[in-house]
């Protein structure tokens, strides 16, 4: 609600307008004519806005109803001083909010602004009872109405408050660095930083650095000292994603750290004692990889005070349509694109297809269909082929297999079609480093 746009030839109007809703903490965007207006308002989409009906180059009415046909939710508030009754009551039908002749005082803005931020308040309170009715819970990008994923936000809010270590476990894609960051937001700790590591995708030395930090010399190439993200993460919560790719050496002096709140930079002495807390997470079986000794089993119970697995997208189908139009509204406002929702045939697709890659996958997919749609609705032809001819008839056939022989399947059926690791792990939605582990555990080298 910060973002206001004015539009209105009149300087001393947008001057005084300006700096009354600056120092209200509000960021300004003026516009001197209709045009610019427009243009404006498709770019930065502000949530309200104050509109002059008599403008020099288009009619205010007629910048009112293109406002309104965008789609784009706003406040428009009419400020005239050549209007008449029918004209203000002509507006509020055409969808103004409110009406306001000039001149006026900066009081009466303020007014106007109160005025607004309760209907939003009443209005955001009917959405949410809306989706309560229908068993949906959203927060931030996290959008479920699985009663399984219910449990587990349920659980996460009782353990948001204290300081343990959490391990959330799942598959890749599955949205575990999302729940994490709402465990942040929901703790004591929010005001303070949070920052992802990610094990998987640094090498053993450059993670170690990249984690505890290190000093000049302290290896080739280290020609400066760097503060490590546990040292900046001091009061806030650090998200170790993919823990269970870290190597020996790292898993020790994690330990230590857990033990002790204390560590050293690579190549110094000094102790450096920080207050974080940790979440970690690993989309692979940490128990399996203890009984293999690839993971140290004390570190395991450091980290896994408080569990949290996250099913997979297909275990959760009852989430994949709402996650889909989600995220297609954001994009389609992205990218400036009237797309008012899917097509029958084209969720028919969404829903029968397995998505190994998980809700990662769902948003590439849906992020390309935006982009390449010429409609005001997603069908199959905007989706990728390999999930737009996903029939019955062959999901029905894959009911035989298990889930392994299913994403083994599929796999290999997109390595065949695509020119590289990269390119494959982005049509999957998953990182190169799990495909390239999901290769090597089915033999499809």
């Amino acid at each position: 609600m910060k973002k206001v746009l004015l539009i209105d030839d009149d300087r001393n109007i947008l001057t005084t307008l300006q700096i009354h809703l600056e120092d209200l903490g509000m960021e300004v965007i003026p516009a001197d004519t209709g045009r610019k207006g427009l243009e404006l308002f498709s770019q930065e989409k502000p949530r309200i806005v104050f509109l002059d009906l008599k403008l020099p180059d288009i009619d205010g009415l007629n910048v009112l109803d293109d406002i309104v046909r965008s789609g784009t939710k706003a406040y428009v508030i009419i400020i005239t001083a050549y209007a008449t009754i029918n004209t203000a009551v002509k507006a509020i039908k055409m969808g103004a909010f409110d009406y306001l002749p000039k001149p006026f005082t900066p009081e009466q803005i303020t007014h106007h602004l109160e005025m607004i931020a309760k209907v939003h308040g009443l209005e955001s309170e009917v959405e949410i009872l809306k989706d309560q009715l229908k068993g949906i819970v959203r927060e931030g990008d996290f959008i479920t109405r699985s009663r399984n994923i219910h449990k587990i936000l349920k659980m996460a809010r009782q353990v948001a408050d204290a300081d343990a270590s959490i391990l959330i476990s799942g598959e890749s894609g599955t949205g575990k660095g999302v729940l994490a960051g709402l465990i942040h937001a929901w703790s004591p700790r929010q005001p303070g930083p949070f920052i992802t590591v990610d094990c998987a995708g640094l090498q053993e030395n450059l993670l170690e650095s990249d984690l505890f930090g290190h000093v000049k010399g302290a290896f080739t190439g280290a020609v400066r000292d760097k503060t490590g993200k546990l040292e900046l993460t001091n009061g806030g919560t650090v998200f170790l994603d993919e823990v269970s790719e870290m190597s020996a050496t790292i898993q020790a002096k994690l330990l230590h750290f857990l033990q002790h709140r204390e560590f050293e930079r690579l190549g110094d002495t000094q102790i450096i004692r920080v207050d974080v807390r940790v979440i970690a997470a690993t989309n692979r079986d940490l128990e399996e990889l203890v009984k293999e000794k690839l993971f140290r089993q004390d570190l395991f119970f450091r980290l896994n005070v408080i569990e949290l697995f996250l099913p997979p997208l297909r275990e959760r189908p009852e989430d994949i349509p709402l996650i889909a139009e989600h995220y297609l509204s954001k994009f389609a406002s992205a990218n400036n694109k009237q797309i008012q929702g899917i097509t029958t045939k084209a969720l028919e697709a969404i829903q029968s297809y397995p998505w190994p890659g998980n809700i990662r996958e769902l948003i590439n997919v849906i992020e390309r269909g935006s982009i390449l749609t010429t409609k005001d609705r997603l069908h199959p032809e905007d989706l990728p082929p390999h999930i737009a001819n996903y029939t019955s008839a062959a999901q029905s056939s894959q009911k035989k297999q298990t889930m392994t022989e299913v994403e083994k399947s599929h796999i290999k059926d997109v390595l065949l079609h695509t020119a590289s690791i990269e390119e494959a792990a982005q049509v999957l939605g998953i990182d190169p480093a799990t495909l390239w582990r999901k290769r090597k555990k089915y033999q499809l080298d």
